[in-house]
């Protein structure tokens, strides 16, 4: 080349992915083991925080009154060595940390959902690593922030810890994958922050751990070394089925503070879900039953794999096994992980706008997965929904365990988004969605700021933008045209509570794209009219609908509330849809009201104050500390 003549630097094409190294779960593991892991995570051009398109690390500490220096990862000699050395010492490699593992987590969501995750009105998610002093970590969504705190461990029971050494939970992959998922769930169902009914907060708990313990999966020589040391049964596998373990061990629970096999390990009986009121004990059991699931699909992908091994005893040897078991084990255990997690991320979509119940979950897991999967070769839908029957969680209002009895239901008549009572272009949606799936290409309409803005709520007058604007009337108008058919009240306002489009890929490998539209009403008939409106509890209802690539209506999820005016019903069959979804909305309005009444009398603050004790339950206080028992959700 000529002196003269300089290298374009953008004829090089980006990396496609970035290498970031963190400790082995958290600094404990670490020293113990002697091992960091390395996180990959998509590539992005980062300002110093790091701050990237869906993540903002600020590192300010508030205890001490200090911002900590911002790290540059697209420093050379920083991109050189994956990111900086972990240390505990150094603010800089707790905020590279969060950032990798939080960007791990968001890029399992895209994979799985099959679209791209954007935060509303673009915003991003703020991460602090030394928000406060505290045994505590949550998401804060009046910030759009996780709030990591840091303590002393124990002085009598450290566990593996320096008594009294400073312990941050922002260097806890667990607790980290964890508030992250908090933060997505909150995203894609905002309402799933009110506290309808005993489930709620408990799904939220169940999932963020789910995300949190298969995020182990994520790394090769940490499922290589559990099958290697344990000959193949993860059920004794140690840490891989741990949950933030040097929290629970600096706290003095001399344990990790959650595990997926916890009363196995102990010899414990289950108790029964229905018995389970606390939050993150009604989350475990869902947990435990999915992680029972996962084990038995696990051991029967290596079936095979054994009997080759052992010449058709399934029975191994005393010793170690062959490296190349251990390897062959190790994919099968990681892809099955894979699936497992796969099947319950894809159920969101298939979730209510509103109210929702581990029913539901199981509703939409079957749902999801029978659509793309629906001869279920590998039984997996099939030994979840039994171990989760063993567990005793299963949906109400059901004829039978079986699939066609778990997916939600059809519509009865065809409904088409489009049709006559609206004016919605489905290809255009159709196109802008494809046209945000390329990472390379200006975002569609509906990933743009003027769209998003428009679903917010907070949303100012005077800024919405006119095609936002039209889309969302003519999807409104079309909502209420059909709104006995959907479980919606003709005469309440029904708003657009979200919108997109996912593309996913079926058993035949052929692409399935959907469109997903969440409808919400509020009732204010309904609610309790002695108080301010701004002051009591707030009565919802929605439906979630699931459209194919015509605009046709595949899928209804409603949670209804009982018509204002039952006289639509008049002429209507006995066993129509309108019918059906009032008598729901009637059973759903008592259970809601009873809920109300438990939340007040539990709470003693209600004689004190006029704010409604159903508003004090948030992410905050589920994850206090209350009277010395540790609740943090890790």
């Amino acid at each position: 080349m000529p002196a003269d003549v300089k290298p374009d630097p953008l004829a090089v094409p980006l990396p496609g992915s970035r290498w970031l190294r963190t400790f082995a779960f958290d600094p404990m593991s670490t020293r113990l083991s002697g091992r960091h892991l390395r996180v990959e995570v998509p590539f992005e051009t980062l300002a110093p925080g790091p701050m990237g398109r869906s993540v903002h690390v600020v590192d300010y500490d508030d205890a001490r009154r200090t911002w900590y220096q911002p790290v540059d990862l697209d420093l050379g000699i920083v991109l050189a060595q994956d990111g900086l050395r972990p240390s505990e010492n150094d603010p800089r490699s707790h905020q590279q940390i969060v950032y990798a593992v939080a960007m791990s987590v968001i890029d399992r969501f895209e994979r799985f959902m099959g679209r791209r995750f954007r935060w509303r009105q673009e915003q991003v998610l703020r991460l602090v690593p030394h928000a406060f002093e505290g045994r505590n970590a949550y998401f804060d969504p009046r910030r759009q922030a996780v709030l990591f705190g840091y303590y002393t461990a124990e002085l009598d029971d450290p566990g593996a810890n320096l008594p009294g050494q400073v312990i941050f939970t922002c260097l806890s992959n667990d607790i980290i994958a964890h508030e992250v998922t908090h933060a997505i769930v909150h995203r894609l169902r905002r309402r799933y922050a009110e506290a309808t009914n005993p489930d709620v907060f408990a799904l939220h708990e169940a999932l963020a751990d789910l995300v949190a313990l298969f995020h182990h999966f994520n790394y090769p020589e940490v499922v290589r070394e559990a099958i290697a040391s344990t000959s193949g049964d993860l059920r004794s596998g140690g840490g891989l089925l741990d949950l933030a373990r040097e929290f629970g061990e600096s706290t003095g629970r001399g344990a990790a503070l959650r595990s997926a096999l916890a009363q196995e390990h102990a010899g414990e009986k289950p108790r029964p879900f229905a018995t389970l009121t606390e939050p993150h004990e009604r989350g475990a059991s869902f947990v435990v039953a999915v992680f029972r699931a996962y084990l038995d699909s696990y051991q029967h992908a290596i079936a095979d794999l054994l009997r080759i091994a052992t010449g058709g005893s399934g029975v191994l040897p005393q010793g170690a096994l062959h490296p190349d078991l251990v390897d062959r084990v190790t994919t099968e255990a990681i892809h099955t992980a894979d699936r497992m997690l796969r099947m319950v991320v894809r159920a969101f979509d298939y979730l209510p706008v509103v109210d929702p119940s581990f029913g539901d979950l199981v509703r939409g897991i079957v749902t999801a997965d029978r659509d793309l999967y629906p001869d279920d070769a590998a039984h997996l839908r099939g030994r979840l929904v039994e171990s989760l029957r063993v567990s005793g969680t299963y949906p109400s209002g059901v004829g039978s365990l079986a699939d066609d009895a778990l997916t939600w239901p059809v519509p009865e008549k065809e409904i088409r988004l489009g049709d006559e009572a609206s004016d919605v272009d489905v290809r255009g949606i159709l196109a802008s969605a494809t046209q945000d799936l390329d990472i390379g290409a200006d975002a569609g309409d509906m990933g743009s700021a003027s769209f998003e803005t428009w679903l917010s709520p907070q949303q100012a007058p005077g800024e919405v933008s006119a095609q936002g604007e039209k889309l969302g009337q003519a999807i409104s108008e079309w909502a209420n045209h059909h709104a006995l058919d959907l479980g919606l009240d003709p005469e309440a306002i029904t708003t657009l509570a979200g919108l997109h489009v996912s593309f996913r890929i079926g058993e035949d490998q052929q692409p399935r794209p959907e469109i997903v539209l969440q409808l919400a009403q509020r009732r204010a008939d309904l609610e309790d009219q002695s108080l301010d409106p701004q002051k009591r509890p707030r009565m919802r209802s929605g439906t979630t609908v699931i459209l194919r690539a015509d605009g046709v209506v595949s899928r209804i999820i409603a949670k209804p509330l009982p018509l204002r005016d039952d006289s639509l019903l008049n002429g209507l069959p006995k066993h129509s849809p309108a019918r059906r979804f009032d008598a729901w909305g009637t059973e759903r309005l008592a259970a809601l009201r009873a809920w109300q009444s438990t939340v007040a009398d539990a709470d003693p603050l209600t004689a004190w104050t006029a704010e409604p004790a159903q508003w004090r339950l948030n992410f905050a206080s589920l994850h206090a500390e209350p009277a010395g028992v540790l609740d943090v959700g890790a």
